[in-house]
């Protein structure tokens, strides 16, 4: 079976925003807030969890930390 291409768009997203929350100098508290995530969401993020969160919250999340979010739908390569 091939790969869950949402999936593999989920994981993309969520390692970009795991990149750009390093740059935050804040306590978690405050970053979680500037979010508008809970700790324990701002927790899961941190650390990878794809499982825990739709692509739709994820670029929501990105979007909030600065992210430009595009995405590029095109045609399957003709198979000769």
């Amino acid at each position: 079976m091939a790969a869950d291409p949402v999936f593999a768009l989920r994981k993309q997203t969520l390692a970009a925003i795991r990149g750009r929350l390093k740059q935050y100098e804040m306590k978690k508290t405050e970053l979680a807030e500037e979010l508008g995530l809970s700790r324990s969401r701002l927790h899961q993020l941190e650390n990878g969890t794809v499982q825990a969160f739709s692509l739709e919250a994820l670029v929501r999340i990105a979007l909030h930390t600065g992210l430009t979010v595009r995405l590029s739908i095109t045609r399957p390569y003709a198979q000769d």
